[in-house]
């Protein structure tokens, strides 16, 4: 048996050493651990690699030809500020042309999708874009305006012989062209997502982006070239298709859109048009503007061939 020898003082002063020890070591440990800014780019690295995985092995291409069936209702043509002899033609103020509207033509043109499946919904789940070159449509007067003149007298409702024919001639129906580029997107749900058959629905948005307006018709330019105006509101869609899979990878698409629930307002302004039975005496008659509200509704139908990654 031993005993210490040492004075109290000294073994004091070892219990002391022995805790700072032990404290400078549980203090190390959490830094020893701590990921390094190397570690973190590393993470990140690999978050990037992940994602691009994903991207790679859940996504889809369509490509195919889109036809564009228009069949939205208008409003009557309706005249703005008419002045002098259109005034009289007219009337005053606001005059709404009975039996006339506007509308837009028909369109077939290249049209494609590309489409990524949702996380965590085992593929029932995806997100589309629709890919298209600008698309150029017409813009068209219906009704009367086709083929009637819009004024075909001046002073009317100024009694039998009190009227002075203008001799302006019908509009016919093309007036112009726009380009359209409408982004639009949509959420698609699969019921079955490993059949050779596989239906879907979907439902979105669509911004009816239009551009490049172009007033073409010969009796609107006959003194000076209006300008198209159209509002640019977003609409909503419905879709309802399927792909038909010839092999893993490769299928077949049908595909048919519903685009609606917007109002567009068109403005032809600054018309000013010659009456050949007239002009010679008086000059250009200044119709002033002309504008319609269009209730949007077009069905879009698509044939495709595609590809899943």
């Amino acid at each position: 048996m031993g005993f210490s020898l040492r004075p109290a003082s000294a073994r004091r002063g070892a219990h002391a050493a022995a805790l700072i020890g032990m404290s400078v070591c549980a203090l190390a440990a959490p830094v020893a651990n701590a990921a390094t800014p190397d570690d973190l780019e590393m993470d990140h690295k690999g978050a990037i690699a992940k994602a691009f995985d994903y991207v790679a092995n859940n996504t889809y291409m369509r490509l195919g030809v889109g036809y564009l069936d228009y069949s939205g209702d208008s409003s009557n043509l309706r005249v703005e500020d008419a002045q002098g002899l259109a005034a009289q033609a007219f009337g005053p103020g606001q005059s709404d042309l009975e039996g006339t509207g506007s509308s837009l033509g028909n369109k077939t043109f290249p049209s494609g999708t590309l489409g990524m499946f949702i996380p965590k919904t085992g593929r029932h789940l995806a997100f589309e874009v629709t890919l298209a070159a600008p698309i150029k449509l017409d813009f068209q007067v219906s009704g009367d305006a086709v083929d009637q003149s819009l004024a075909p007298d001046a002073l009317q409702g100024n009694g039998s012989g009190n009227t002075i024919p203008t001799g302006v001639e019908p509009l016919g129906r093309n007036i112009g062209t726009l380009k359209t580029l409408p982004p639009n997107f949509s959420i698609v749900y699969r019921p079955w997502t490993d059949t050779t058959i596989r239906p879907y629905i979907g439902a979105g948005a669509m911004y009816l982006y239009t551009y490049d307006t172009d007033v073409s018709n010969t009796v609107l330019n006959s003194a000076n070239e209006p300008s198209l105006y159209l509002s640019k509101p977003v609409a909503c869609t419905g879709k309802a298709g399927v792909d038909v899979f010839v092999t893993e990878s490769v299928f077949l698409s049908a595909e048919a859109r519903y685009i609606g629930c917007a109002t567009v307002e068109a403005k032809l302004n600054n018309i000013q048009v010659k009456a050949p039975e007239l002009s010679d005496q008086f000059g250009t008659i200044d119709v002033g503007t002309v504008s319609s509200e269009n209730d949007f509704e077009a069905m879009l139908y698509q044939l495709s061939f595609g590809i899943q990654f």
